[in-house]
């Protein structure tokens, strides 16, 4: 029972902090005196959870339809999964390719996604910019589109630069966990027993530390949705971020708590698959979280 109650309970949560968050200045007034208002805080509150009622109301659907909010979502969740699945790939090759390169040469790949650990995101959204502008005004090559205008919708260098932080912290969150296995007995065991060390990495170290694996996703589609926002800003794409100043611009609090919760999907969906995991694997590995 208690499983069935967690989702509605944290979509309840959810919806009641963003009506606070939104309620909050009505209920500070700044004068001549700081004061608290509470009279006009539960008025906004109660107009706001009427308004959460009206979802079937035509003129909110008109409203949904105008703003054309279905195709920009599924633009948007398109990069944002499509980011997801470079981290997991580009993420385990990586680490794979680390591991079984020399150990000078690993250490120093080690050191670079240290170095880049510390590189703000915005940053490097500004870099990818700078070097398609470089590249196209130094070759005149344009094969790789950059802003959104005139209609189009660029996906190759939006996915590439989201996802490029959360792969090396993904890369580097795997590095470690396979340091840990290597002490283990049964590595030593097979080492004993003279099996190659690709074979021990990919068929038995990989799988034994997959359900962790698992639930670092939820960090990397943490900075992906993050990252998001100032993509679609920067690169002036019409995606579904472009809807949240519109909705608190018009006041139309309904629209704005559809948004979040979608935009939250993903995480939702990642955490979901993580608990199945989490749920095969019991009794067969211990995973802490």
């Amino acid at each position: 029972m208690k499983k069935y109650l967690e989702l509605p309970l944290r979509i309840l949560f959810m919806v009641s902090g963003i009506l606070f968050v939104f309620a909050l200045p009505t209920l500070i007034g700044i004068g001549e005196s700081l004061s608290i208002n509470f009279k006009p805080f539960w008025k906004f509150v109660e107009i706001n959870i009427e308004k959460l009622t009206q979802i079937n109301d035509p003129q909110f659907i008109s409203l949904y339809e105008q703003m054309n909010m279905a195709e920009s979502y599924r633009y948007s969740m398109t990069i944002v999964f499509a980011a997801l699945l470079v981290v997991i790939i580009v993420g385990v090759i990586g680490a794979i390719m680390v591991k079984l390169s020399p150990k000078k040469l690993g250490s120093l790949f080690k050191k670079v996604i240290d170095f880049f650990e510390s590189v703000p995101d915005l940053l490097v959204i500004f870099l990818f910019m700078f070097f398609v502008i470089t590249l196209y005004k130094t070759t005149g090559l344009k094969f790789l589109q950059l802003y959104g205008i005139f209609g189009h919708k660029p996906y190759f260098v939006p996915i590439i630069t989201i996802s490029f932080l959360p792969t090396l912290f993904f890369m580097q969150f795997l590095i470690k966990a396979l340091e840990g296995e290597e002490s283990r007995d049964y590595v030593l065991y097979l080492k004993a027993k003279g099996m190659r060390k690709f074979r021990i990495l990919l068929i038995h170290m990989i799988r034994n530390i997959f359900p962790i694996l698992i639930i670092q996703l939820r960090t990397s589609i943490w900075i992906i949705l993050s990252n998001l926002y100032l993509l679609e800003f920067m690169f002036n794409i019409n995606g579904f971020t472009k809807t949240f100043p519109v909705a608190m611009g018009m006041g139309e609090f309904l629209l704005l708590v559809i948004c979040l919760l979608l935009f939250t999907l993903p995480l939702l969906i990642v955490e979901a698959i993580s608990l199945l995991v989490l749920k095969f694997f019991k009794g067969k590995e211990s995973v802490s979280l």
